[in-house]
């Protein structure tokens, strides 16, 4: 492992520079360790991961479910803090949590569901005609953006830069993806928004404040192979537009478009896992692994340059190691869409190669249960949320969340994987969920959570 120091900073002249040694720390702090990892669950309970009986199962689902009912319903205002006490309880158990201090959660929920509010009123400001589903999209990394930013320290505002990231990949997986492009155009666009991350419009001013408003689709100077694609191409460079607002070029701060671009890179080569029929090409297991590395963790690279502006060696190794992870929940969730499309990720390709999903679903709770060399994104020594006898400081306990989080997603895609299970297998990761996978399967979690922050509710 890079022996870093974490008060060195990830800073480098050139884009190739930066480029190879953030290959190094990716394969180090990701492959290197998935690598290493055994192929069965944790034998033993931690505070990560513990065993429950099925009892205990339907016991915390009939809890929730009578919390729920109870919370939704109109409340006489002294009764809000016995429900939000009730509701804390209920989530330190059902996470395993440490004991915290109850005005602390409630904080961190009103932070969250105002910012996920105030993130979906302003890209339907933008972009009226985006959907519902497009928007949860996009949304998904704002709540990791939010809990970087309480681990820094930073104050829990919406800024431009996270509008016009996550708003980005809604729009230029739709390019990238759609089957009725040629390849020509995607190159040709690979190429024009390279450019446009790394070195900017010719035309860039730094004093320049974009306004939020959609620029004229006719100022656009794109090939011949883009012009059907003009009106998709002004809104992701809009988007590229209010991350400069927050994040002027040319200065100390080019970390940020060097991490934009990284992203760019992992998602135009992500084109390499589709399998082709017509000509029989079809990625190797090893191509898999090393993509779904490189994009993973450059999602959450540039979103912690988002953040900061500037990182850490430390910092880098551990978004590259996260955002691994959080690449590989996504894959798990679409398993079944990815089959049918040809999309070759490292549990489709387990599939193809005539495996179950046992293997590489054990390794994912392994790399969720082992702990990184550089577990944190920011020293915070100070704010203390827990109680006397667990001494939990904020930035821990976030990190602490996120975790369980992850976790949890993980044990809900498996949940309605159950036909690329072995029955053996099935039935131990199932020990592991809170709730029984049957009760598991119909939460949604991320939608629900997201239905809950938008609407304020159990607030």
């Amino acid at each position: 492992m890079d022996n870093l120091d974490t008060d060195t900073y990830f800073e480098f002249k050139t884009y190739e520079e930066f480029r190879k040694e953030r290959l190094k720390l990716n394969y180090e702090n990701t492959l290197k360790l998935w690598y290493s990892l055994p192929n069965s669950l944790p034998i033993n309970d931690s505070n990560r991961l513990r065993r429950q009986t099925r009892k205990q199962q339907r016991a915390r689902f009939r809890k929730i479910r009578h919390y729920a009912v109870y919370a939704i319903l109109p409340k006489k205002t002294f009764l809000k803090k016995k429900i939000q006490s009730k509701g804390l309880q209920l989530l330190n158990e059902t996470f395993n949590m440490p004991a915290a201090n109850e005005e602390f959660i409630y904080d961190i929920r009103q932070g969250m569901g105002r910012i996920t509010t105030e993130f979906c009123n302003k890209g339907r400001q933008y972009d009226p005609t985006i959907s519902s589903k497009e928007l949860f999209k996009a949304g998904r990394c704002v709540w990791f953006m939010i809990s970087f930013r309480m681990q820094c320290n930073l104050p829990l505002i919406l800024v431009d830069s996270m509008l016009g990231y996550n708003m980005l990949y809604p729009y230029t997986d739709d390019l990238v993806d759609c089957n009725d492009i040629s390849r020509e155009a995607k190159a040709d666009f690979a190429k024009l928004f390279h450019e446009r991350l790394l070195i900017g419009e010719p035309t860039y001013d730094p004093q320049v404040h974009f306004d939020g408003k959609q620029s004229n689709v006719a100022e656009l100077n794109l090939p011949s192979s883009l012009q059907a694609q003009a009106e998709r191409i002004v809104k992701i460079f809009d988007m590229v537009k209010f991350i400069e607002n927050d994040w002027r070029r040319g200065g100390e701060y080019e970390g940020v478009y060097m991490g934009l671009t990284t992203i760019h890179e992992g998602q135009t080569k992500s084109i390499l896992q589709h399998a082709r029929t017509e000509d029989n090409y079809a990625p190797t297991m090893a191509q898999i692994e090393q993509i779904s590395a490189e994009k993973g963790g450059a999602s959450l690279l540039a979103a912690g340059f988002l953040l900061e502006g500037r990182l850490t060696r430390a910092q880098v190794a551990y978004l590259e190691y996260l955002g691994f992870g959080l690449q590989l929940i996504d894959d798990l969730q679409d398993v079944k869409e990815d089959m049918k499309n040809n999309h070759r990720t490292i549990f489709t390709q387990t599939l193809i190669e005539g495996r179950t999903l046992d293997v590489p679903t054990a390794r994912l709770i392994q790399y969720y249960s082992c702990t990184p060399a550089y577990e944190k994104f920011s020293d915070d020594n100070q704010r203390k949320v827990s109680y006397q006898e667990t001494d939990i400081t904020f930035a821990q306990y976030v990190r602490v969340l996120m975790i369980k989080f992850s976790v949890m997603l993980i044990l809900e895609a498996a949940s309605r994987l159950r036909r690329y299970y072995s029955k053996e297998f099935y039935r131990e990761l199932s020990s592991l969920s809170p709730f029984t996978f049957h009760h598991l399967k119909l939460f949604r979690i991320e939608k629900t959570l997201w239905t809950i922050m938008q609407k304020q509710w159990f607030g």
